[in-house]
């Protein structure tokens, strides 16, 4: 799903997304394609608790909890050190 359907079918609402296409552009992530994980309404810390466990799980894929308020995503890189690039 791109973020504008998921937008569309999940109004202000919390979801968990992992973004299966996605690339780096100047500092940013860009992503063309989400599967959506799960729908949380107005209940963030299910959501995050949710993260967790899978982020726990499998630290290579690539999670999200967003809020589908934002029009556009913008989602910056932090480096190794911790520095964010962009």
């Amino acid at each position: 799903m791109t973020w504008q359907e998921i937008r569309l079918q999940y109004p202000q609402r919390w979801v968990l997304v992992e973004a299966l296409e996605a690339f780096t552009q100047e500092g940013h992530r860009v992503f063309s394609v989400f599967q959506l994980i799960g729908e949380y309404g107005t209940n963030w810390n299910a959501a995050w608790e949710h993260y967790k466990k899978l982020h726990h799980a499998d630290k290579y894929r690539e999670y999200y909890v967003l809020h589908t308020e934002h029009e556009t995503l913008d989602i910056g890189v932090i480096d190794a050190f911790g520095h964010i690039l962009g």
